[in-house]
Protein backbone atom coordinates (compact mmCIF):
# COMPACT_ATOMS: atom_id res chain seq x y z
CA UNK A 1 0.00 0.00 0.00
CA UNK A 2 1.40 3.56 -0.89
CA UNK A 3 -0.04 5.26 1.88
CA UNK A 4 -1.34 8.02 -1.31
CA UNK A 5 -4.89 8.57 -0.82
CA UNK A 6 -6.42 9.95 -3.54
CA UNK A 7 -9.26 12.28 -2.34
CA UNK A 8 -10.77 13.18 -5.36
CA UNK A 9 -12.92 10.48 -5.87
CA UNK A 10 -14.18 10.47 -2.17
CA UNK A 11 -17.66 10.54 -1.37
CA UNK A 12 -19.23 14.02 -0.56
CA UNK A 13 -20.22 15.30 3.34
CA UNK A 14 -23.91 14.92 2.29
CA UNK A 15 -22.98 10.80 0.56
CA UNK A 16 -20.63 10.22 4.01
CA UNK A 17 -23.66 11.27 6.38
CA UNK A 18 -26.18 9.04 3.40
CA UNK A 19 -23.31 6.06 3.93
CA UNK A 20 -23.51 6.38 8.01
CA UNK A 21 -27.14 6.11 8.35
CA UNK A 22 -27.34 3.10 6.37
CA UNK A 23 -25.24 1.81 8.56
CA UNK A 24 -26.42 2.40 11.69
CA UNK A 25 -29.69 0.88 10.27
CA UNK A 26 -27.98 -2.51 9.78
CA UNK A 27 -26.42 -2.44 12.42
CA UNK A 28 -29.67 -2.03 14.49
CA UNK A 29 -30.97 -5.21 12.51
CA UNK A 30 -28.23 -7.10 12.84
CA UNK A 31 -28.56 -6.48 16.63
CA UNK A 32 -32.08 -7.42 16.63
CA UNK A 33 -31.44 -10.74 15.06
CA UNK A 34 -28.47 -11.61 17.42
CA UNK A 35 -30.87 -10.82 19.97
CA UNK A 36 -33.57 -12.94 18.15
CA UNK A 37 -30.78 -15.78 17.83
CA UNK A 38 -29.05 -15.69 14.80
CA UNK A 39 -25.42 -16.74 15.36
CA UNK A 40 -21.82 -14.66 13.84
CA UNK A 41 -21.95 -17.34 10.83
CA UNK A 42 -26.06 -16.56 10.08
CA UNK A 43 -25.45 -12.43 10.19
CA UNK A 44 -22.63 -12.83 7.64
CA UNK A 45 -23.88 -15.30 5.26
CA UNK A 46 -26.99 -12.96 5.39
CA UNK A 47 -25.25 -9.81 5.36
CA UNK A 48 -22.83 -11.21 2.06
CA UNK A 49 -25.83 -12.58 0.51
CA UNK A 50 -27.67 -9.13 0.91
CA UNK A 51 -24.36 -7.34 -0.89
CA UNK A 52 -24.18 -9.25 -3.56
CA UNK A 53 -27.64 -9.21 -4.47
CA UNK A 54 -27.12 -5.36 -4.75
CA UNK A 55 -24.08 -5.87 -6.70
CA UNK A 56 -26.04 -8.23 -9.10
CA UNK A 57 -28.89 -5.45 -9.17
CA UNK A 58 -26.45 -2.73 -10.12
CA UNK A 59 -23.49 -4.20 -11.57
CA UNK A 60 -24.31 -7.66 -12.73
CA UNK A 61 -23.81 -10.97 -11.94
CA UNK A 62 -20.05 -11.05 -12.98
CA UNK A 63 -19.40 -7.93 -10.76
CA UNK A 64 -19.74 -9.61 -7.17
CA UNK A 65 -16.56 -11.99 -7.13
CA UNK A 66 -14.22 -9.40 -8.18
CA UNK A 67 -16.19 -7.03 -5.63
CA UNK A 68 -15.45 -9.51 -2.41
CA UNK A 69 -11.84 -9.98 -3.87
CA UNK A 70 -11.03 -6.51 -3.96
CA UNK A 71 -12.63 -5.57 -0.63
CA UNK A 72 -10.17 -8.47 0.49
CA UNK A 73 -7.29 -6.90 -0.94
CA UNK A 74 -8.42 -3.69 0.54
CA UNK A 75 -8.47 -5.34 4.22
CA UNK A 76 -5.17 -7.03 3.47
CA UNK A 77 -3.64 -3.81 2.66
CA UNK A 78 -5.18 -2.12 5.75
CA UNK A 79 -3.94 -4.78 8.35
CA UNK A 80 -0.78 -4.90 6.34
CA UNK A 81 2.37 -3.40 9.04
CA UNK A 82 3.88 -1.87 6.36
Amino acid sequence: MTNNWNTADWPSQEQQDRAEKIQHAICNELNLAAREGATPPELLAGVGAAIADLITCTAGAQAVAPWFARQAQLIRELQSPN
